[in-house]
């Protein structure tokens, strides 16, 4: 009659023929007391082939009829699914065009007269149009042009910084419009 031991550290079943004090687990390598892990005794049919031992009837008192234990799955609460977590309003966080509007907002406050924004924005010709019109306009006007495009730039930057993700993105990343102000 072979005897089942069950392993206490991985969890594996043990068959050995033999009644031992102390078993060697050969999948995890635990070595283990066999009185305390004995499982009842595997009963062979004619041709030496395991049959499973003999059914008990369930035990009844503990249970409330109709109900089943859920399986444990971590620590998910069973039939509750977690919270998603909540939408990020950072505004420091990347976009799914790996453009952040808070850089972009903080480049177009503090030099958004020389169109640094737009460069970080892929947009070339404003960013271009921008810095000549600070670089040459403020000397031929006295400074009045690029102090106008210095204070569009500086609306600019506050609108991008209070606007949501997808706006931003609509708006400055993916239009076609070549010079996008507001």
């Amino acid at each position: 009659m072979a005897i089942v031991y069950k392993c206490p550290h991985c969890g594996n079943t043990i068959t050995i023929e033999q009644d031992v004090i102390s078993i060697h687990c050969p999948y995890c390598g635990v070595e283990f007391d066999a009185a305390s892990n004995k499982q009842p005794p595997v009963f062979r049919g004619d041709q030496g082939q395991a049959q499973p031992p003999p059914q008990q009837p369930p035990q009844q008192g503990y249970q409330q009829p109709g109900y089943q234990q859920p399986p444990q799955q971590g620590y998910q609460q069973p039939g509750y699914q977690q919270p998603y977590p909540p939408a990020s309003n950072d505004i420091f966080a990347n976009g799914p065009s790996g453009k952040s509007r808070g850089i972009a907002g903080l480049l177009a406050i503090f030099v958004g007269c020389l169109g640094i924004h737009y460069f970080y924005l892929n947009k070339t010709t404003p960013g271009i149009v921008c810095l000549l019109v600070s670089l040459l306009g403020g000397g031929l006007t006295c400074g009045s042009v690029a102090g106008i495009v210095a204070v569009l730039t500086l609306v600019q930057g506050i609108l991008m910084m209070t606007m949501s993700q997808e706006e931003f993105e609509r708006k400055y990343v993916y239009t076609t419009n070549d010079f996008p102000l507001f």
